[in-house]
């Protein structure tokens, strides 16, 4: 009776066998990808005062960019947040609860095959670079990002803490962790980094 095997059976075990061969590939990516991901550092600048209006000056270092370029020329898209906030220290040491201004930066960046060039979008404006270099300082950089006084209570001080991630778009398990294991890990969280204190006038 088991020579005798329909279509559908014969589907159903390719199938099988198909799942259970990706499963292993993937198993075999995860065990011999690094324990630990790379991680990415946030430096904050000083605040710069310019014609009573005070700004902030970040950028994105120690990032995996060997990684990021060879993941962008495969066709995979990165996006990054970088977010800024003003928060109020409590009664508490350390403890920053309230946030009173909030700014995020969203970045996008793709390789576009035919002018052989990387593509920035931000806020539906799109940038072409053909110098890697230039690229990444634009991708990674927010200059002169102005901190509004209006967000301030008199008298009360707060802290500038900034955040920034890039992620790349998800692909479907298992390619999710073949691909990873391809090309580097390279997407990154920084986490808060705290900066300089400001006060209102």
């Amino acid at each position: 009776m088991d020579r005798f095997l329909t279509p559908m059976t014969v589907m159903r075990d390719t199938e099988r066998n198909f799942k259970i061969g990706m499963a292993l590939i993937a198993l075999i990516a995860i065990t011999l990808s690094p324990v630990t991901l790379r991680a990415a550092d946030l430096s904050l600048g000083q605040l710069i005062t310019e014609n009573d209006r005070r700004y902030l000056e970040l950028s994105v270092q120690s990032y995996q960019g060997a990684d990021i370029l060879e993941a962008v020329r495969r066709g995979i898209e990165a996006k990054v947040n970088i977010t800024m906030q003003l928060v109020k220290e409590s009664a508490l040491d350390y403890v920053y609860s309230r946030v009173v201004y909030s700014k995020t930066v969203r970045r996008s960046l793709r390789w576009d095959y035919w002018n052989r060039s990387f593509v920035i979008t931000e806020a539906g404006k799109k940038t072409q670079y053909h110098n890697e270099n230039a690229m990444f300082s634009h991708l990674f950089k927010v200059s002169q990002s102005e901190i509004p006084d209006r967000a301030l209570a008199p008298g009360e001080t707060y802290l500038v803490r900034a955040r920034a991630e890039l992620k790349s778009v998800e692909l479907y398990f298992p390619m999710n962790y073949i691909f990873k294991y391809i090309v580097g890990y390279w997407d990154f969280d920084t986490g808060w980094v705290y900066g300089p204190g400001v006060r209102a006038r």
